[in-house]
């Protein structure tokens, strides 16, 4: 099939960033882990799935229902969630370009040569700073991260604003998620829903790829094309 088919339907791709554009869940989990501890609980592996793609609020509610801690009151939440994120950014200080995905940078310079417009969408609330430290902090037209959203994934919230920002239906637009929670965001949504990672956990994603790499314009845009027609 002719990619010029099917280029126009395309008009924009989101991004989840934590798993997607850097693997920063590492060191989510590490801070998590350490929190955790102190709650008394040890992390899991099941936890760890659990925790991807909710908001910092969110994960310590779940935490705190495992731990058994169910009497803490709004400060001492507070206190909790300031002491994850502090340990969080002491951990993001490591990151360099170096340890953005790889192909990421070409995919993205690739997209806007084709005019397809670029969005960030993510839980995240530091995410301008883990851009910043990866160097793909000018490559977006509108980043929607934790500061400007209300409702956590699977609430598609994030991306309706970022296809907003940009002035486009959900229809023109792909989402690429790594976590669960994010393809069941992107599908409640109308996004064509493109899961990275295992097919096993993503259920429900359009397509799924093993890494960053795989990902194309052409991919896309003939996936973009599939979606549409599946969807008339």
């Amino acid at each position: 099939m002719n990619s010029t088919l099917y280029t126009s339907s395309l008009q924009a791709v989101i991004f989840d960033l934590d798993g997607v554009l850097v693997d920063t869940a590492r060191f989510h989990d590490q801070a998590w882990a350490e929190l955790a501890l102190g709650l008394g609980y040890v992390l899991t592996e099941t936890d760890r799935h659990a925790l991807k793609g909710r908001s910092r609020a969110d994960s310590l509610e779940y935490l705190l229902e495992k731990a058994g801690w169910n009497d803490a009151d709004p400060s001492q939440k507070s206190r909790w969630l300031q002491a994850k994120n502090a340990r969080y950014l002491e951990l993001v200080e490591a990151l360099t370009p170096q340890d953005a995905a790889q192909g990421a940078l070409v995919l993205l310079d690739q997209l806007k040569s084709q005019g397809i417009k670029t969005a960030l969408g993510s839980a995240s609330q530091n995410a301008a700073k883990v851009l910043q430290k990866i160097g793909l902090d000018s490559c977006f037209d509108t980043v929607v991260d934790g500061t400007r959203t209300t409702r956590s994934k699977p609430d598609p919230q994030v991306f309706w604003m970022a296809a907003q920002d940009l002035g486009y239906e959900p229809a023109h637009c792909a989402v690429v998620e790594d976590a669960l929670a994010g393809v069941q965001a992107a599908l409640a949504g109308g996004f064509l829903t493109i899961g990275l990672g295992d097919a096993s956990v993503l259920l429900g994603a359009h397509r799924v790829v093993h890494q960053f790499s795989e990902l194309s314009v052409q991919g896309l845009q003939a996936w973009h094309f599939a979606f549409n027609h599946n969807n008339t």
